[in-house]
């Protein structure tokens, strides 16, 4: 089984993954819009991002028209657009601090539409945070390996610079950083939704007590007056996301 999956991956690369000379990253086509990614081996399948953005991501809550979507660790964009296959009329503002991959996805969402915004900060209260180089979205716990400084922004800061006033829906996928942005919240009120991705499944596979935090993520909602409802697929990752909504 392992083998087959490699041989379609590999055939999934040679056959819809393209070279894009105008910006240098590697594109394929995806709900009728281009994604933009930087190795042919991030393609991601359309049956894995159908399923995650319907089981997870929007499970629980489709944005509609006029909502406002904001998206810490929005990746390639690959759930943006499918958002957009599915309703319209919302506005997406997608969070991307690794520095390539927010390159990536400023190419996805400039051909998407002026309803996307693509961000390049970390948000928080920090003067100065640094990267490190990777092949993955993951960048963040590298400690003193870290060497690519990126920008900053407080979450106060990023509502004005974006003109903020109201979050119909907020997705974190940050690499266990979703319990810091929570902390530096000072008003959720503007905030009806949360889906967040925790991540004790990568501290359980001993990559470190950083990635714990659904203890956290949990009880600092709960404290805020939100619902909470989770997953239960009997896949590590995925039922560590959850869901919370203010009744």
């Amino acid at each position: 089984m392992g083998m087959i999956k490699s041989i379609r991956k590999r055939i999934d690369w040679a056959t819809k993954v393209r070279f894009d000379k105008r910006t240098g990253f590697y594109t394929y086509s995806r709900f009728g819009q281009r994604i933009y990614i930087r190795y042919p081996r991030h393609f991601l399948d359309e049956k894995s991002n159908i399923w995650t953005c319907e089981n997870l991501v929007y499970h629980h809550y489709l944005p509609q028209p006029g909502d406002t979507v904001v998206d810490l660790g929005a990746g390639y964009g690959e759930e943006a657009l499918y958002l957009a296959r599915e309703s319209s009329g919302f506005r997406y503002i997608g969070v991307e601090a690794q520095p390539v991959i927010y390159e990536c996805l400023a190419n996805t969402f400039h051909d998407a539409g002026e309803l996307f915004t693509a961000v390049p900060y970390v948000i928080t209260d920090e003067d100065m945070v640094k990267f490190v180089s990777q092949r993955s979205y993951a960048a963040v716990g590298a400690g003193p390996r870290a060497y690519i400084e990126v920008p900053t922004i407080s979450w106060e800061s990023f509502l004005q610079r974006y003109d903020i006033r109201k979050i119909d829906l907020m997705k974190m996928n940050i690499e266990g950083a979703e319990k810091d942005v929570l902390r530096n919240i000072d008003d959720f009120s503007i905030i009806q939704r949360f889906i967040i991705s925790c991540h004790d499944f990568r501290a359980n596979n001993g990559e470190g007590e950083w990635y714990r935090s659904r203890e956290v993520v949990t009880g600092i909602l709960k404290d805020r007056g939100y619902t909470i409802r989770g997953f239960d697929y009997g896949i590590s990752w995925a039922d560590d996301w959850i869901f919370a909504e203010r009744e």
